[in-house]
């Protein structure tokens, strides 16, 4: 199971419980150290004091997870030696990283059903991979949606926008 499964199945249960949705999840590389982000988000807008109370719920776990996977002992570490393998005596994370749990900001891409859902009613830029009714950009608010459509509506007319033509779609943030 790759580092990315594990971490959501450690926190999904909080996740629930805390009515907190995962938007993205990423393990990669940054400037000197791997570095897990955590992008989430609930239903009012997320608070940086439930970003806290996440990351610190994940620092503990995953400091159980290693803890737990250095008590199998030195068999354990012997055996992964001698066969080069992984080994159960692994934490999920073996390496030094760092743990970012932030808000994926308003100006976040809209791509799944939960993410027009939140937005319905609102005003949207989109970029299209190919013109739609003539035009490569639209602009409009949320009306309606399914599996395969969006429906703004702009100027008093209401377009039908096929989802696989969206390229890019985010909520129109007017200052």
């Amino acid at each position: 199971m790759e580092t990315v499964d594990r971490v959501k199945s450690l926190i999904e249960g909080y996740l629930d419980e805390n009515g907190i949705e995962l938007v993205e999840i990423t393990y990669k590389r940054g400037q000197g150290a791997m570095v897990l982000r955590l992008l989430v988000d609930t239903p009012g807008n997320i608070t940086i004091d439930e970003c806290e109370r996440l990351n610190n719920y994940l620092s503990e776990a995953l400091d159980k997870e290693g803890q737990i996977g250095e008590e199998k002992g030195r068999e354990g570490k012997r055996r992964e030696r001698e066969e080069g393998e992984k080994g159960e005596g692994k934490g999920i994370i073996d390496e030094h990283f760092i743990l970012e749990v932030a808000s994926p900001g308003l100006d976040r891409p809209l791509v799944t059903d939960r993410d027009f859902t939140r937005v319905m009613g609102k005003e949207l830029d989109m970029r299209m991979y190919e013109p739609v009714d003539g035009k490569r950009e639209h602009q409009g608010r949320l009306i309606g949606m399914d599996r395969e459509n969006i429906v703004i509506e702009s100027g008093g007319i209401s377009i039908v926008i096929p989802r696989a033509k969206i390229a890019r779609a985010r909520l129109r943030i007017n200052f």
